[in-house]
């Protein structure tokens, strides 16, 4: 059984985990990848690290509606927040940076380990929000299920 989280659970959920599942289109074909985030209660902004060929500024470049999806296990919990995503403004900048050392998953792996920090490039982008869902499941365990 799924109930609906409230604004202000999802908010939570949003400022404490820190880390969730981007998705992108290029209009046939879904990407979807783990990505470090920071929340500000009204925007999620994004430090993305890439190269030349990635295939996820890629699908950034094409998606008009993404889809950030954030979700605790232990207490079973999912938020859904759905908007562009855009590139973050040279002012808004310390506010993006602030905001993801504030509450982001800072991955400790390099996720080009065959290419040198001068191939790579560090940008900062943001998901406005056009929607935020939320559920949270009920546990229950295999002898609570009727048979």
């Amino acid at each position: 059984m799924a109930t609906e989280l409230t604004s202000a659970e999802c908010d939570t959920v949003l400022r404490e985990s820190g880390v969730g599942v981007l998705a992108l289109t290029d209009g046939d074909e879904a990407y979807s990848i783990p990505e470090s985030f920071g929340y500000d209660g009204e925007t999620v902004y994004f430090q993305l690290v890439h190269t030349s060929e990635s295939k996820k500024m890629e699908f950034l470049e094409t998606t008009e509606t993404a889809t950030l999806t954030v979700y605790d296990e232990q207490a079973v919990k999912s938020v859904l927040v759905q908007g562009p995503v855009e590139h973050v403004p040279e002012d808004k900048q310390p506010q993006a940076a602030t905001t993801i050392t504030q509450n982001a998953s800072i991955p400790t792996l390099n996720v080009y380990p065959e290419t040198t920090l001068e191939d790579t490039t560090m940008n900062y982008y943001q998901l406005a929000p056009t929607t935020i869902t939320g559920r949270e499941f009920d546990q229950f365990s295999a002898s609570s299920i009727d048979q």
